[in-house]
């Protein structure tokens, strides 16, 4: 049996992909930029957006049911700084197609949580355009 390798030899391999940042995670991309997210679906999740939804929604069932009587008193008791709160709790405002589709984890590559910090529209039919949610087929 002969061998292959001597002492000096090596192997080079070279793999050409891509790797793309998605919610704070490092995704892989395929040679041809063909979208390889779909073979792992919980990569595609966003975990920091799923957590400032969560708490938009917990933060509002607190003011809607008495707990808290305004978000100060809530920011307070949270230990959350209170403009944070007030940016996140615009996550309220998102159409009920952006909300599924974030949950899905299927929302744009260009979307994050950056982008619902700053004001946007209350019209779900403006905010699914801007924010990059609208199909040709919508």
């Amino acid at each position: 049996m002969s061998e292959v390798f001597s002492k000096n030899q090596k192997i080079i391999v070279h793999v050409p992909l891509h790797v793309r940042k998605w919610g704070g995670k490092r995704v892989v991309v395929g040679p041809q930029g063909q979208d390889l997210r779909h073979l792992d679906l919980q990569i595609r999740k966003d975990e920091k957006l799923l957590k400032a939804l969560a708490r938009s929604y917990r933060w509002q069932k607190h003011l809607l049911t008495g707990r808290y009587k305004n978000m100060e008193e809530m920011a307070v008791a949270e230990k959350i700084n209170k403009s944070y709160m007030q940016r996140m709790m615009r996550l309220m405002l998102l159409s009920p197609k952006i909300i599924e589709s974030i949950l899905d984890g299927n929302q744009p590559d260009e979307f994050g949580l950056t982008d619902v910090e700053k004001p946007f529209s209350p019209l779900w039919c403006e905010q699914e355009r801007h924010f990059g949610f609208s199909s040709t087929n919508d």
